[in-house]
């Protein structure tokens, strides 16, 4: 069941657009949607971030559509996810971990794997309560579970922040692998070029067509998470490294960027 957030002003077109995306983001999931329902949010909650009212509402239509997972196009605390699965009792999830676990789908090379799962922990750190709250309610609060608990997410907040350091290690060394790479394409004197756009744009069939290749195509958001780069001939003679990027999204979430950091550098060096 898909929440769409429409803030006072909003224009109404606007909300229409953005509830087609997280559809569209959802689908590449891999996910089903059953139900969606438009939020007119003027403050805030929270604990909730929307009102009783609208949980009320919220509440029916997933007893209507038997929906088993409510996605927000809304950032969602920490707070507000555990508070919100409590009370509606299904899976909350918002749309930066849909498109955490879309990139989790899709990323082949180590370097993209490494980025990915870094988001991913950084993601989870903070919510480590709220999945320790599942295991409360399934265990019934039986005496002893409480100590218990708390133990075991402090050992689980040290096993994730280890995870996290020794991931950013990791990905600094293929980075560092990278800027030689780089430096040698630089020291080539061969031009590079980027073709960026909207995800799903056709960016790759543009590079599948000037440069007579290969490269993955598909109908679906974020078909591309490894960039690839290919040499062409230009017509007047010469050559030009052309490279296909992740596609561009609104409101991409900031740790969601960490597996664009290659492409972003790319798009960077294409300008210079």
């Amino acid at each position: 069941l898909l929440v769409v957030i429409r803030e006072t002003g909003e224009d109404e077109r606007l909300t229409a657009v953005r509830l087609e995306e997280l559809e569209s983001l959802v689908t590449t999931m891999e996910a089903e949607v059953v139900a969606s329902m438009v939020v007119p949010l003027r403050s805030i909650e929270p604990a909730t971030l929307i009102g009783t009212g609208k949980i009320e509402e919220l509440q029916e239509l997933i007893d209507a559509s038997g929906a088993n997972t409510v996605i927000f196009d809304h950032d969602l605390s920490p707070r507000a996810q555990r508070n919100l699965e409590r009370i509606l009792e299904v899976a909350v999830i918002d749309r930066q971990e849909v498109i955490l676990q879309i990139f989790s789908n899709r990323a082949m090379t180590k370097e993209a794997v490494l980025q990915v799962a870094l988001a991913r922990q950084e993601y989870s750190l903070p919510r480590l309560t709220r999945m320790w709250s599942h295991l409360s309610r399934q265990r019934g609060g039986m005496r002893g579970t409480r100590d218990a608990g708390e133990t075991q997410l402090e050992m689980d907040r040290r096993i994730v922040t280890n995870k996290i350091s020794s991931l950013k290690k990791q990905l600094k060394k293929v980075e560092e692998q990278r800027g030689i790479q780089r430096k040698s394409r630089r020291e080539s004197f061969i031009p590079t070029a980027a073709i960026v756009g909207y995800t799903n744009a056709g960016k790759s069939s543009l590079l599948n067509l000037l440069a007579q290749s290969d490269a993955f195509v598909e109908n679906k958001l974020f078909a591309t998470l490894d960039p690839t780069t290919r040499q062409i001939q230009l017509p007047q003679g010469g050559k030009l490294l052309l490279s296909d990027t992740v596609g561009f999204v609104s409101n991409l979430p900031t740790n969601s960027l960490r597996p664009l950091n290659r492409p972003l550098k790319r798009r960077s060096i294409a300008t210079s």
